[in-house]
């Protein structure tokens, strides 16, 4: 049994990371990344365990280093804003949910003030109040 595990080159229920090779997705990398290059944005969405994370971590992101681009992490909008402080009643999940993740690629970003912390960070990120204001407003909740 051990002989076959030895020769499996499938890492099982965890994702595969940069660097690792990443067997069988050639046609679904090479999808992603000519949609990545002709609409900038991708929204990637199947079940849990389908292999989304495997696929841009070992797939595309090399692929797209190759290619000569600037590779940010990845955004995700699962985030809970009850377990942050300070987030306005009826702030748009989903987008502070982005903003947060966008964050951490802004050069020494300047604390939130306290008390606007949503809106701090989404005017951080687009340079004026006016985008922070439309999050917190927006129906999208």
């Amino acid at each position: 049994m051990s002989g076959i595990s030895e020769r499996n080159p499938f890492v099982g229920p965890r994702p595969i990371e940069q660097g690792e090779p990443l067997y069988g997705r050639d046609v679904e990398v090479r999808e992603l990344y000519n949609r990545l290059q002709a609409r900038r944005i991708v929204v990637l969405h199947s079940p849990s365990g389908a292999g989304k994370s495997s696929l841009v971590q070992a797939g595309l992101i090399p692929r797209l280093v190759e290619g000569g681009y600037d590779v940010w992490k990845a955004i995700r909008v699962n985030l809970d804003p009850g377990d942050l402080d300070d987030i306005p009643e009826g702030t748009n999940r989903f987008l502070l949910s982005a903003m947060i993740s966008l964050e951490d690629e802004l050069p020494e970003a300047k604390p939130a003030q306290p008390g606007r912390a949503g809106e701090d960070r989404i005017s951080r990120l687009f340079g004026n109040d006016r985008a922070a204001k439309a999050a917190v407003a927006s129906p999208w909740c």
